[in-house]
């Protein structure tokens, strides 16, 4: 029997639909900063590592999401 590979999900996903700010204001509360600084610190990532306006490939967004991982960690701190 194959095994089925399950695509990566960034756990940051909601941030990149309508929910963003919902899913922001979550993340802030949690890392004790404004919602503002979250999607700024997001969105300046995925223009760092995302190049040419591309969607990010897997590997990209996995550098993403554990940059963006730190950022908050950092934050919380």
């Amino acid at each position: 029997m194959a095994k089925h590979r399950r695509s990566y999900q960034s756990p940051f996903a909601p941030l990149l639909t309508d929910q963003r700010f919902a899913f922001a204001t979550q993340l802030a509360h949690q890392a004790g900063i404004d919602p503002s600084q979250v999607l700024f610190a997001y969105l300046q990532l995925m223009a760092t590592v995302a190049t040419n306006g591309q969607t990010a490939t897997v590997s990209q967004q996995r550098e993403i999401d554990r940059r963006f991982q730190q950022f908050l960690d950092d934050a919380a701190e």
